[in-house]
Parts: structure tokens; C-alpha cells; sequence
């Protein structure tokens, strides 16, 4: 626009000024789909994350309620309709639709966002996707694989196997799970699964005995038969540690007599055997202690190593001369470190009886004297072994009448007792043994005897 005088002047340089004034268009409503995101691709019966954003790109608020629509225009339907609440100028709003793709027919579908305000430009009120709907896939999967991270050489190790159904579709025929061991080259195990509904497992056990197999790990691998469309998880592995079998000596046995009598040598027999699954090679002792004696140590035996499943027996001869009478307990013990120490020591209970005596003999003498005579009898003490003992004091009866008389017997187990004055009338007289005693001994009645039968050796008649 341009302000000019009209007088005719000396500077006409000056007579005119001008200024600009912008005229503007009157503001309009302008509702934009301005954003269509979508998944590029879905597998049928799945659902997709459809999110639509519009904005308001007029000069004018938008007050009023609107609906966002979304279509499937190659189907030819409405997936959904959601409703925005105002838009002020320049704001946007997203709204997300859930399209369940359950029935969709497999291939290219033209997703279409519109809204349904009527504003000034109708170009931009739309924005559109394309969502390829894939068919199902079949596919099951290996889902898992547990097993023991080590195993003894000759021990059997559990191994599980889990299938899964992750296609789309019921798997109704018959296939395989097969469990190898990659580092061996050989197969475990086959186990059947007959048919799998969608989403669901199938678990299989496998018992893998490891007898023969080499030491250090082991590659095992599950995998299934089945011909499905996704070969990249029809198969998992596990490493599996085959351990040497560790040395083991247990003491398998321990025989001794129920009763000793103190001061005889009783023989007590350990056998020591190799349980374990490998070869000892080195030297090791068997103990033999008393335990009732405060672990007193008996005897010490060395075993010259032992082949796995070998037998060895000691035989430990324990004097017991000394020995507390009593019950005692014998433990026999191997020295071994071995890998299970709860097999390494067997005990036996054993009873050391008192030394006992009894009579071993029994002599009667008469001698005359005139008109009377006197009657000797000799006693002869032994313990149980029959051996003379001597510092016995025996005790008895002259017929089977107080007053009871008695004698210490010598070195030699003999001592006699005498009855004199005895008339001639008199006949014969009797003896008998009432009782013998020595410190630490007991007497034995029952093992009277008499070598020569001249008595029964409890009693003895001498006659005139």
C-alpha cells in the first residue's frame, strides 16, 4: 500500500510511502490421521498391535467428540471405532486397536485409519498399513533338556526331555524323541509322543547307564522327529560329566568267639573287600582296637592293595592275658581315605570269662598204723586249659561231715588231706571237694573230672 501528495514540488523523491500488510486466510478445522503403525506381518489366529495417531493441524480447537475408525479393506470390514475427545490445535491423540487375525484370510491386508469430523481438508483424513496375515506354522520344539551335571562311571543318570506345540496348529500325528550322546556316537533312547494340541508339552524320561562310557563330558542331544517348519529348535543338548568310580574299602566281616577265657588268645578274623570301582594299589593297615579298654590297639595288619572287587581277610590273634573280665567291644578298622568312610570299620562283641578251676584228679591212699589207720587223699587242681595251678586252697568234707578241712596246693597243682587215727573197724571212708579259691579264678564244679576213673572228681572212698 502506497501514501502520495499530489502537489507538484521541487523533490518528487519524497512525495510517495509505502508499507505491507499480509492479508491472512480465515482459520479452519483440520483434523490429520497423521500416523498408521502396524505390524508388518501376523500369524493367523494371533492378534496385532494396530496404533493410529490424529492431529490437529487447522488454525481452530476442536471441541467436539469424534470417532477414530480403522478397516480391513481387503476384507471389506471394520476391525474397530474409537472415540477422541476434543483436539486443541496442534495436539494428537493415539488410540490402539487389537486386531484378532482368527478367521483372516492368509495374505496382504490394507489396514484403513479415517476419522469422522468434517473439517476443511479431506485429503489427510486418512493414513493406511499393510499387515501380511501368514498362515499357521506347524512347529514343535525341544524345550527342554534336564539332567545331573555328573555321573559315576556305571551309574545311571535320568535325563528328561520336554516337546512343545509353539506352531499354530495341532500336530495329530505320531513322532519320535530321541536322546544320543554326540561324544559317544550312539543313541540313548527312543520314546514315542503321539500327537500334540497347541501350547501343550509332552515330557519323556530317559535312563542313561553309563557303564563302558568314557570319562569327562558328554554331549547329550534331544531332538525330535517330526517334519515341521521351524527346524531351528527341533533340538537342545545338555553336558553331562561321566566321573571315575571312586575307591571304597569297607570291612565286609569280623568273626571271633562269643566267649574267651581271660588269658587265652582268641582269633579274630576281618575281611576287607573292595567295593568301590577302582583298583587300590597302594599298601594299607587294618587296625583291630579295643574299644572297651580305651581303644587300645591290638594288633596292626597291612593289606598289599586290593583289585577292584577282591577280598582280603587278616587274621588277629589277641591275647587276652590282662584283659579287664568283662564284655568287650572289637572294631576293626581299615586306614584307607576312601570316598565313603561309613563302611570302613566293622565291631564284635566279645566276653572275657575269669580263668576257672576245677579238680583234674582225685587219689586216696590208706595206711595202716597197727590198730588204727589214717586216710590221704590228693587233690589236683587245673584251670581250664588242664594245666596244674598251684596256691589253690581247696576245701572239703571227710564223709559228708563238719568240720570242713583243706590244703594249698604246690607249684605243681597237689595237695593232700589226711585222716588219722581212723579203728580198724572202719573200713573206708569218702572225701569230697567242697570248694577251690584263688584270687582272679572261679571254681568250676561242672569240670571236676578224674583221669584215671579212680573217682568221679568230685569225691573219692579210700578203704583199709
Amino acid at each position: 500500500m502506497f501514501a502520495t501528495q499530489k502537489l507538484a514540488d521541487s523533490d518528487p523523491a519524497n512525495n510517495t510511502v509505502g508499507i505491507a500488510v499480509i492479508v491472512e486466510a480465515a482459520p479452519v478445522t483440520d483434523v490429520a490421521v497423521s500416523g498408521v503403525v502396524a505390524p508388518t506381518a501376523v500369524t493367523q489366529g494371533g492378534t496385532a498391535s494396530i496404533g493410529v495417531t490424529v492431529q490437529n493441524v487447522g488454525g481452530l480447537n476442536v471441541s467436539g467428540n469424534f470417532d477414530v475408525v480403522l478397516t480391513d479393506s481387503t476384507a471389506g470390514v471394520t476391525l474397530g471405532t474409537q472415540t477422541v475427545s476434543g483436539l486443541a490445535v496442534g495436539a494428537t491423540a493415539t488410540r490402539t486397536f487389537n486386531w484378532n487375525t482368527t478367521g483372516a484370510a492368509p495374505g496382504g491386508h490394507r489396514l484403513v485409519a479415517t476419522h469422522s469430523l468434517s473439517d476443511a481438508n479431506a485429503a489427510n483424513n486418512r493414513g493406511a498399513a499393510t499387515v501380511t496375515v501368514n498362515a499357521p506354522v506347524i512347529d514343535v520344539a525341544v524345550t527342554d533338556v534336564s539332567s545331573p551335571a555328573s555321573v559315576t562311571q556305571g551309574g545311571t543318570a535320568a535325563i528328561g526331555v520336554t516337546v512343545q506345540n509353539v506352531g499354530g496348529q495341532n500336530v495329530g500325528s505320531t513322532f519320535n524323541v530321541v536322546l544320543t550322546d554326540a561324544t559317544a556316537g550312539v543313541t540313548i533312547g527312543t520314546q514315542t509322543v503321539t500327537g500334540l494340541a497347541i501350547g501343550a508339552s509332552a515330557p519323556r524320561s530317559f535312563s542313561w547307564t553309563t557303564t563302558g562310557a568314557t570319562l569327562g563330558g558328554h554331549t547329550l542331544v534331544a531332538s525330535q522327529t517330526f517334519t515341521d517348519d521351524n527346524s531351528a529348535n527341533n533340538q537342545r543338548s545338555v553336558t553331562v560329566t561321566v566321573n571315575p568310580q571312586p575307591a571304597d574299602l569297607a570291612v565286609t566281616v569280623i568273626t571271633a568267639p562269643a566267649q574267651v577265657t581271660q588269658g587265652d588268645t582268641a582269633p579274630v578274623v576281618v575281611t576287607v573287600r573292595n567295593v568301590g570301582g577302582l583298583d587300590v594299589t597302594t599298601n594299607f593297615d587294618v587296625v583291630l582296637t579295643d574299644g572297651t579298654a580305651g581303644g587300645v590297639t591290638i594288633g596292626t595288619q597291612t593289606i598289599s592293595g586290593l583289585a577292584a572287587g577282591a577280598s582280603a581277610t587278616r587274621t588277629f590273634n589277641w591275647n587276652t592275658a590282662g584283659a579287664a573280665i568283662t564284655g568287650h567291644i572289637l572294631t576293626a578298622t581299615q586306614k584307607l581315605a576312601d570316598s565313603d568312610p561309613s563302611n570302613n570299620a566293622v565291631a564284635i562283641a566279645i566276653n572275657v570269662n575269669a580263668p576257672n578251676l576245677h579238680v583234674g584228679n582225685l587219689d586216696g591212699v590208706a595206711t595202716s598204723n597197727g590198730n588204727n589207720w589214717s586216710a590221704t587223699v590228693q587233690i589236683t587242681a587245673h584251670d581250664s586249659r588242664h594245666t596244674p595251678v598251684g596256691g589253690v586252697s581247696v576245701r572239703g568234707l571227710w564223709n559228708g561231715a563238719n568240720p570242713e578241712v583243706g590244703c594249698v596246693t604246690s607249684a605243681a597243682g597237689m595237695c593232700s588231706v589226711v585222716l588219722s587215727n581212723l579203728p580198724n573197724p572202719t573200713k573206708a571212708v569218702s572225701f569230697a571237694v567242697t570248694g577251690m579259691t584263688l584270687s582272679g579264678y572261679v571254681y568250676k564244679s561242672s569240670a571236676n573230672h578224674d583221669p584215671d576213673g579212680s573217682s568221679n572228681g568230685f569225691s573219692v572212698a579210700v578203704k583199709r
